[in-house]
């Protein structure tokens, strides 16, 4: 019996399919240290990346012993969007090498992209605007974390970009991210491709024990890959 094709390409945006010069995560780390008034320790940190922005200030305040109640989260997250969108306004993020390219590519073959990240919807809007990238012209969806009840490593924002794209099944879809959770949240879908790439945040040491199908050296491979 002949596989099902795939039809949905679903990529995290900062260090995936966007370069940002890691400010995501230099603005997540001094906004929470800003608050606990102390330094984190980097494997407490590393844990975090990749996932939903609010997630991780939850859970790094929660492991550092902090209070951490609605009020706080709000405070604290607040302090960290300004953060990063100041960053981004001195430093506008650029499409990592060869990725509008790849997108051009596999949307000529029917195939739909749909991005889906840890940021919220205030942070990712302006992000892409900077970008260059409209919908409906060089990506098909965007979803967010605040669209998701939990983000990453749960599967949701990948079951949301389905939703989106109309795509019923995990066989048709390929899932794509620099993190150790990108990935998880890729198998805990059950996708049939969950692809690490190394233009982010880790390098092929730290993702090839993770649970994948392929590593590749950029998201701008994964026409090659299809084929």
């Amino acid at each position: 019996m002949t596989e099902p094709r795939v039809s949905l390409v679903t990529l995290d945006i900062a260090g995936t399919s966007v370069d940002e010069g890691g400010a995501v995560y230099v603005a997540l780390r001094d906004t929470v240290e800003n608050y606990l008034g102390g330094p984190i320790p980097d494997d407490r940190f590393d844990r975090w990346k990749g996932t939903g922005k609010r997630q991780a200030i939850e859970g790094l305040l929660r492991e550092s012993g902090a209070h951490a109640d609605t009020a706080v989260l709000d405070s604290v997250e607040s302090e960290f969007t300004a953060m990063l969108l100041a960053a981004y306004r001195k430093t506008p993020p650029t499409a990592l090498p060869g990725v509008h390219d790849a997108f051009g590519t596999l949307r000529q073959r029917g195939i739909k992209i749909v991005l889906q990240t840890g940021y919220s919807r205030e942070i990712a809007r302006p992000l892409l605007e900077q970008v260059g990238w409209e919908i409906g012209r060089d990506i098909d969806g965007v979803i967010t974390s605040d669209q998701v009840r939990t983000s990453r490593p749960s599967p949701y924002l990948i079951f949301r970009a389905m939703e989106l794209a109309g795509v019923q099944s995990v066989d048709e879809v390929l899932v794509g991210g620099d993190t150790p959770n990108d990935l998880r949240a890729g198998t805990n879908a059950g996708a049939r491709y969950v692809v690490g790439v190394l233009t982010g945040a880790h390098d092929a040491a730290t993702l090839r024990p993770e649970p994948h199908t392929h590593l590749l050296e950029s998201a701008a491979k994964i026409p090659d890959l299809l084929g």
